[in-house]
């Protein structure tokens, strides 16, 4: 299995003036992140978009706030495509110093947060459709398939939304120059294909069937158990 990216995500009240904390935010962070970008939006638009965005020094990560959310991506290569607990490491590093700086722009409460894990799956000599085949059930087409995905979604420990989605991917090498199109990747070549698994685990659940908020001294131990479940879940697919 290759853990390709990551995505953590933690939902607020709406901060409609998050922009003004950007000073704060850039110097708490400055060790590992760039200069922010700040989004000239006016506070009455779409408060899910992105109003601060920065970049990780070495390129692997980025962090944006919006008026209802903090939202941390990362982006695997060398030796942690391949070690779990390395991503685990760096993550739970980075989603530690997200919180401490929350607490520092006031933002003491949240209510729910998540973990997003992409990987591709190790499918050996099968093709990914005879692979993805076994998870459709009967009524499938016997020839001519060309892609497909399952998705499913359950509750654990009357708290999370565990979302699972498994489905085929092909990515396609374009011209220099030439941004990828429908009519490019008819003749494009396929550089890489096999099944993508997608885990999301998130308190959700607990907030819109509950109406429960959380201090955001909680928020760790939620990152915690989210861990310990993305470890029962991935090992499944090993």
């Amino acid at each position: 299995m290759r853990f390709v990216q990551a995505q953590f995500s933690l939902k607020y009240q709406p901060q409609i003036k998050i922009r003004r904390s950007a000073n704060d935010i850039e110097d708490f962070l400055q060790q590992y992140y760039g200069t922010p970008q700040t989004m000239p939006l006016p506070d009455e638009f779409a408060p899910e978009a992105p109003r601060i965005i920065l970049y990780s020094k070495n390129g692997h990560s980025q962090i944006s706030f919006s008026q209802i959310s903090v939202d941390f991506i990362v982006n695997f290569d060398n030796d942690f495509l391949n070690d779990f607990k390395k991503t685990q490491g760096y993550i739970q590093e980075r989603i530690s110093l997200i919180i401490e700086l929350l607490k520092k722009i006031n933002i003491n409460e949240y209510l729910f947060c998540g973990i997003t894990y992409n990987a591709h799956l190790d499918i050996g000599t099968q093709t990914s459709i005879d692979y993805i085949r076994g998870f459709l059930g009967g009524d499938i087409p016997k020839i001519g398939l060309y892609e497909a995905s399952q998705n499913i979604v359950w509750i654990e420990n009357d708290k999370f939304f565990i979302n699972q989605q498994i489905g085929t991917y092909k990515e396609f090498q374009g011209r220099p120059g030439i941004v990828p199109n429908l009519f490019e990747i008819g003749k494009g070549t396929v550089i890489s294909e096999g099944v993508s698994l997608a885990l999301d685990i998130n308190t959700r659940y607990q907030y819109v069937y509950k109406n429960k908020k959380n201090s955001i001294d909680d928020c760790s131990k939620d990152v915690d158990t989210i861990f310990t479940l993305l470890i029962d879940k991935l090992s499944r697919w090993e």
